[in-house]
């Protein structure tokens, strides 16, 4: 069970700094 919420907060944490480097590379292209 720990396992799970270890990797589900990993995972969130990856989304947003996918979604941030997204939005600052986004305008450029």
């Amino acid at each position: 069970m720990e396992m799970n919420l270890l990797l589900i907060e990993a995972s969130t944490i990856v989304g947003r700094n996918v979604g941030n480097i997204t939005q600052i590379i986004g305008p450029v292209l």
